[in-house]
């Protein structure tokens, strides 16, 4: 029994191993110096019997197991206690979550899921609606919070209206913040009390002015730490869930394969997409380069005149005499 009580001990968290191998020290220490009281006083009795010494010092080694397994058991005990009073802490967390709901009508469905979270005691915080354009179809984005038990339940129900896909909820623990703010709060509190005492019992005008300005210092920082704890009171109780609802069919709603497949398609849209804009500059620009062109043609006529006009009117140049020819 004691081979396999301390094979389970090793097996246990480090600070219960360290409490068993502190306890067993102790306990054996105990049981040596008794056991050395109980030799010594045998060997001084002239009345004991040898007998009577083996049997003592027997009985002593049958309870030396017993008091070790009796002292581990109250150990692991305590150590049980301490972790079930630690998980008895009631974890404060905050819950929130994405999805996109792809249905054939967006703002029937917007409908719908609002009187679902209005069900099931939650509200409806945000709400936005995309009518249908030529380009595009309709859609609605809706920001719901809901009880922090009723965020599973209302995703459950949103299968039931349409097809839910990149769904995504994340939850922080902020019970640390929490315990930190009522610590805070509970400190104000009582500060602010004493000082409401103190400020009775004021007898100088300048005690009790100093005493007011610290007063409301006080005050003020007290209301915020209730303000950002209610605040954070009502994160943790009302999870936030941004739901964004896309009709079938449009761009956004498809599914997007993956792989080779997905890849070239990928491409092929990004090299679409390059051409349209390329397209576009073009046609954007031609104008502006067809007038450029005119306008410089215009330019180069009109020098064109100009050179001519100055070479046409420019001075005659002096009329030169024949040189006599030779006389023979």
């Amino acid at each position: 029994m004691m081979r396999n009580r301390s094979a389970q001990g090793d097996a246990g968290p480090p600070a219960r191993r360290l409490v068993h191998a502190l306890l067993a020290t102790v306990v054996g220490g105990t049981l040596a110096v008794t056991l050395a009281a109980c030799s010594g006083g045998g060997a001084g009795d002239s009345s004991g019997s040898e007998s009577g010494a083996d049997g003592g010092a027997a009985r002593s080694e049958m309870a030396a197991p017993d008091a070790v397994e009796g002292a581990a058991d109250a150990a692991t005990g305590a150590i049980g206690v301490a972790e079930a009073r630690e998980e008895a802490v009631d974890r404060e967390l905050i819950t929130t979550g994405d999805a996109t709901l792809v249905v054939d009508d967006p703002f029937d469905s917007a409908e719908q899921i609002a009187g679902l979270v209005e069900e099931v005691g939650g509200r409806v915080e945000a709400r936005d609606e995309r009518a249908e354009t030529d380009d595009e179809l309709g859609s609605a984005s809706m920001t719901l919070r809901i009880p922090a038990d009723r965020v599973s339940a209302t995703l459950d129900a949103l299968d039931e209206l349409g097809e839910v896909r990149d769904r995504h909820i994340e939850t922080v623990d902020v019970t640390g913040t929490a315990q930190d703010l009522d610590a805070r709060i509970e400190a104000l509190r009582t500060s602010t009390d004493r000082l409401r005492e103190l400020m009775a019992d004021a007898d100088r005008t300048a005690d009790l002015i100093e005493i007011e300005a610290e007063l409301a210092t006080r005050q003020a920082e007290l209301d915020s730490r209730v303000s950002e704890r209610s605040r954070l009171s009502d994160e943790v109780a009302m999870s936030t869930l941004h739901v964004e609802i896309l009709a079938e069919g449009t761009p956004a709603a498809q599914a997007k394969p993956g792989g080779f497949v997905g890849g070239l398609t990928a491409g092929w849209s990004a090299l679409v997409s390059t051409f349209n804009v390329v397209v576009l500059v073009l046609g954007a620009i031609i104008p502006w380069l067809a007038l450029g062109g005119l306008v410089l043609l215009v330019v180069v006529g009109v020098r064109r005149q100009v050179a001519k006009a100055r070479s046409g009117s420019g001075p005659t140049p002096p009329a030169v005499d024949p040189e006599p020819a030779p006389a023979e």
